[in-house]
């Protein structure tokens, strides 16, 4: 391979790495939030005489629809919260703050990311032999030892999520060979740049992660208004 490709494939293992932390971060910034906006919806609305309870139920369907369910929840109050019940991870708040978009999450792997999939679970049985609980020798300490078995559980986990530059990555500390086909594996983190990229920014236009972003009362007001309007077409 020409060491063009070689600093770009290097580079794209770096990019994802960052990129999977990046999602992970802001995933815990959306769920750490949620709380402090659906406070702050309610508070704004008891203030503005605005009757949640009355909106979910004339928007019941839009809110379902939103939230992808299709049998009635036990407890609507809880869809988007009505002074009472509060959600965690299932918020509204978590929904993108751009309307009308509609995700298709149905996907097939394609000939190419088949291919790939069986050359990085050759890769994940290279490093299996030197993570595995039962391959690990008798003379490591017990951190060593836990050590090992978090970075085969870690390399487990990658594979069946098809985070490939995780296993490439154990694969360069643990000085396993890596897989040979590096045009391959530059298309496909090219293309995996890209898909996770979009979910960063669909992420970060979440209302949890713009209410995060908010530095006064005047920009959380903002933001509730949009959010209000968003879903009940409601303008305070």
């Amino acid at each position: 391979m020409a060491a063009s490709d070689i600093i770009k494939w290097k580079r794209l293992i770096n990019k994802l790495i960052f990129l999977n932390e990046e999602i992970d971060l802001i995933d815990s910034i959306i769920y750490e939030y949620n709380k402090d906006f659906q406070d702050y919806y309610e508070d704004f609305c008891r203030k503005h005489n605005i009757d949640i309870h009355k909106l979910n139920q004339e928007n019941h369907e839009k809110i379902c629809k939103l939230y992808a369910v299709e049998e009635e929840p036990e407890d609507e109050s809880n869809l988007i919260g009505d002074g009472e019940g509060v959600t965690s991870e299932n918020s509204l708040s978590t929904f993108s703050n751009k309307p009308d978009k509609v995700e298709n999450n149905k996907y097939e792997m394609t000939q190419d990311e088949l291919e790939m999939h069986e050359v990085f679970t050759r890769l994940f049985k290279s490093l299996a032999l030197k993570l595995h609980p039962d391959k690990l020798s008798s003379s490591l300490t017990n951190e060593q030892r836990s050590d090992m078995i978090n970075k085969f559980n870690e390399a487990k986990d990658a594979l069946e999520e098809r985070k490939y530059f995780v296993l490439l990555n154990l694969a360069s500390q643990l000085k396993v060979k890596n897989p040979k086909n590096y045009k391959q594996q530059i298309r496909w983190m090219k293309k995996e740049v890209e898909i996770m990229s979009a979910k960063v920014e669909q992420m970060k236009n979440t209302y949890n992660y713009g209410f995060s972003e908010c530095e006064n009362e005047q920009q959380k007001d903002n933001l509730i208004k949009k959010f209000i309007k968003h879903l009940f077409n409601i303008s305070v």
